[in-house]
């Protein structure tokens, strides 16, 4: 363990000992004051209760987190000099090669947020509550928001606590570690399933750039998906196992892939394998941190390229529901992008477009001028973003040697017609998303040609089936050759 690291260790202990020693003290106040039997009424005890709590928790919390981080730092260290060239073995589960589910971890932190906002909260409402019934204050009335907030955290605990009771203690058993670029990530995961997954199990992998920015004393993490590949499993593909069920697992990895990178704890590449399934009670999602990585065993360009055109083909298969309407007429095929396909997308975006513009308003008359510029060039940004969602359309014309394409407001717009010899590719890749690194990524299909020219073909696609579809078949009218397709990874 380095010096700094110590250090940091030891700060964060020293700065936990007031808290707990303040804790303590209120603590045995609270105790003085009930065997004494001193107090005068419910905020004397309430109050130096709550601070003991709250305050012990934090100190104690803190002490805990220095001398056992300390430990895992030492451990850390250890296996990083041994193993310098193999960060997966850095890892526990990652080396043994049964990864293990976040589920357990989430649902102890679920807990103990939802104990202490409801030991804030709850006795902070229960005091406040006669003085905002006298005073017949609406405002007053935000105080009671508090406690509505932590049942329902605590209703979400109950939730993670009951999947975690019913699934068990799941895994992701891989069948080599660690997963490597331009190959495959195979495995199973285990599970426990009281009720059969009639509706089968969707698999997720995602790439995702995970970001810890500052902003004063608080911080945000923000989650960007990079890449995302799903597969369909029937449940007739499940079969027993040791723990119940047992998930088999099998993803194409592109060579163009990020590798696995937590270094930095701020700033971090990680691959999520994700498992859902709609079943009775309490639906079933476990959620695996893989380890992927770029070894000796990841091909070559050349290499990659053979076992692509050598690996059988699997055909996409045409969505049931698809949102672009595609017609035959004498100039080809028609495949047309209509307006509005992404409803709630465009709705979120018109709720955040009305706040900002809202906000713009108030600070042009409360606050330098500035702030109401900032505000203002985003709502901007905002509205151009909501009036494309709402009311941009795209038609693509494929035959007779050329593609036409014509983009713009409700099917109007410029029109561009290419011949088939200046295009070099046709591909998908992820341009927005709604949520953190388990959301829904947002697709747009996108022409380059020879020259090096994009031009995008389709916006805002949510459904992976329907992009992968789309475009193949747009490949395959445009006389391209068949790859895997893989998305750009930046």
């Amino acid at each position: 363990m380095t010096r700094s690291t110590k250090l940091g260790m030891a700060l964060i202990g020293l700065f936990g000992l007031p808290f707990a020693l303040f804790g303590l003290f209120a603590l045995s106040q609270v105790i003085q004051l009930a065997v004494t039997g001193n107090s005068t009424g419910n905020s004397t005890v309430w109050l130096p209760l709550i601070f003991g709590i709250v305050f012990s928790s934090v100190g104690f919390g803190l002490i805990f987190l220095a001398i056992f981080g300390a430990k895992r730092a030492q451990r850390l260290n250890r296996l990083q000099v041994e193993h310098p060239a193999e960060p997966w073995l850095w890892r526990e589960d990652w080396a043994q090669g049964r990864v293990k589910s976040r589920t357990k971890t989430n649902t102890i932190a679920g807990w103990v947020f939802a104990i202490f906002w409801n030991i804030v909260s709850l006795p902070l409402a229960f005091l406040s509550a006669p003085r905002i019934v006298q005073q017949r204050n609406p405002a007053g009335l935000i105080v009671m928001i508090f406690p509505v907030v932590g049942v329902f955290l605590l209703i979400r605990a109950i939730r993670q606590t009951i999947a975690l009771y019913e699934f068990g203690n799941t895994c992701f058993e891989m069948s080599s570690v660690p997963g490597v670029i331009g190959r495959e990530l195979k495995g199973q995961i285990h599970a426990r399933f009281p009720h059969s997954p009639d509706h089968g199990i969707h698999l997720l992998l995602s790439c995702v750039h995970r970001v810890t920015t500052n902003a004063g004393k608080s911080s945000s993490t923000s989650e960007r998906i990079l890449w995302r590949d799903e597969a369909n499993l029937s449940s007739s593909q499940l079969f027993p196992g040791p723990d119940g069920t047992t998930i088999p697992v099998a993803f194409r990895i592109p060579l163009d892939a990020q590798s696995t990178d937590n270094r930095n704890v701020r700033d971090e590449f990680v691959w999520m394998l994700e498992a859902l399934a709609d079943v009775p009670g309490v639906d079933y999602h476990d959620i695996f941190e893989v380890p992927i990585f770029r070894t000796e065993q990841t091909p070559a360009h050349e290499e990659a390229e053979k076992f692509a055109v050598s690996a059988p083909a699997q055909a996409q298969t045409r969505p049931d529901v698809m949102t672009v309407s595609i017609n035959h007429n004498a100039s080809g095929t028609e495949f047309y992008f209509p307006a509005a396909r992404n409803k709630s997308f465009a709705t979120l975006t018109t709720v955040f477009l009305a706040i900002f513009s809202a906000a713009a308003y108030f600070l042009l008359h409360h606050a330098p001028l500035i702030f109401p510029l900032a505000f203002g060039f985003f709502s901007l940004v905002l509205l151009h973003i909501t009036l494309r969602l709402w009311l941009g359309t795209t038609r693509v014309v494929i035959g007779g040697g050329t593609m036409t394409v014509q983009s713009g407001w409700l099917g109007g717009g410029t029109t561009r017609q290419i011949a088939f010899s200046e295009i070099a590719s046709i591909s998908d890749r992820i341009t927005a998303q709604q949520g953190g690194g388990s959301g829904t990524p947002y697709y747009d299909i996108e022409l380059r040609l020879i020259n090096g020219e994009k031009i995008t073909l389709g916006r805002t696609l949510r459904d992976k089936q329907e992009t992968e579809w789309l475009t193949e078949e747009m490949r395959r009218l445009a006389g391209l050759t068949p790859k895997s397709m893989t998305a750009k990874m930046s």
